[in-house]
């Protein structure tokens, strides 16, 4: 038997909140086999796509501040190459229907951010979202943090008369003045941070006092992430940790934000992606599904829109 093949390659990691090192009972969520059983090399072929036998690494609840998060994890260099290595973060949804959704996330931000100053996006993908800010926005600056270089030239392409910086560094933003930024938007990153928490705290010395920020993130907590349990998409190994109305707000806190107001949100899928979607949490797998693009559902599948802020204002009443 090789041993070194069977070692256990990850490190354990405290609750990313508040570094407690306490966990509620056994795991609420694991997969079989479990990621955390298996070398690194062979949960490569598991970190893109949907529509595949789910591993991931087993979630544990905080016992202090009730965050669900993976106790044993990637580190950061092995989270580099394989987010360097990551196709556009599309899914399979068309641009169309992407579209729809990340305009929804806009209007939450156009009710809070004047769309002025300086701007920054970490992880803007393809851009989707940065686009409805240069069209609607008076930004006098863009930076933009991606690692994935491959979706750099669109990037580019969508602010060809504004001044801009692109970095694929996702952990340094030395480049960024202090007390410069206006607006701050991360769509589906906290999620995969495994320090979320010295992520905010770095960028808050980069925002002004009134600066507004736009969070997206899964809602672990949800409808359709409690009957789906295991098979629930955001349950992968991109996810060192999922959050809750309470636990994002949590987490905001601990890092020196106020949340304005958290919202449940909806996205927008061609109706065949979601039977594609229903079959495949059933167990249903071999179901040919056309690949027909004509209608946009919007649906609640478990996903929060945070708006925060550096300064101190009186708190709207959730939504969620």
């Amino acid at each position: 038997m090789d041993e070194a093949k069977h070692l256990k390659p990850f490190a354990i990691r405290h609750c990313p909140v508040c570094n407690n090192d306490q966990i509620l009972g056994r795991s609420e969520i694991s997969s079989n086999p479990k990621a955390e059983t298996l070398p690194f090399d062979e949960l490569i072929p598991y970190w893109n796509g949907f529509f595949k036998q789910k591993i991931f690494f087993s979630y544990y609840r905080c016992e202090k501040c009730k965050i669900l998060f993976c106790r044993e994890y990637l580190s950061s260099s092995q989270l580099i190459e394989r987010y360097g290595r990551m196709p556009d973060n599309t899914a399979g949804v068309s641009v169309q229907a992407l579209e729809k959704t990340q305009k929804s996330y806009f209007r939450a931000l156009k009710k809070y951010s004047k769309l002025t100053g300086e701007y920054l996006e970490i992880g803007p993908d393809i851009g989707l979202f940065t686009e409805y800010c240069v069209r609607e926005g008076t930004f006098e600056y863009f930076w933009l943090f991606e690692p994935n270089q491959s979706v750099h030239q669109e990037l580019e392409r969508i602010m060809p008369e504004k001044k801009y910086t692109i970095s694929s560094n996702m952990f340094d933003y030395n480049c960024i003045p202090d007390q410069r930024i206006s607006t701050a938007v991360m769509i589906h990153v906290l999620d995969h941070l495994i320090d979320p928490k010295a992520t905010l705290q770095e960028i808050r010395k980069k925002l002004r006092e009134e600066a507004i920020l736009l969070f997206v993130t899964h809602n672990e907590s949800s409808i359709l992430a409690k009957i789906t349990r295991n098979k629930w998409p955001p349950y992968c190994l991109q996810h060192p940790q999922l959050f809750n109305a309470g636990s994002i707000q949590g987490l905001m806190k601990a890092a020196g934000y106020t949340v304005l107001e958290t919202i449940k949100s909806y996205n927008y899928f061609p109706i065949m992606y979601l039977v594609k979607h229903l079959l495949w949490s059933v167990g249903v797998k071999k179901v040919h599904i056309p690949n027909i693009d004509l209608l946009h559902l919007p649906v609640k599948l478990g996903n929060i829109i945070t708006i925060a802020t550096k300064k101190v204002k009186k708190v709207k009443k959730d939504s969620c």
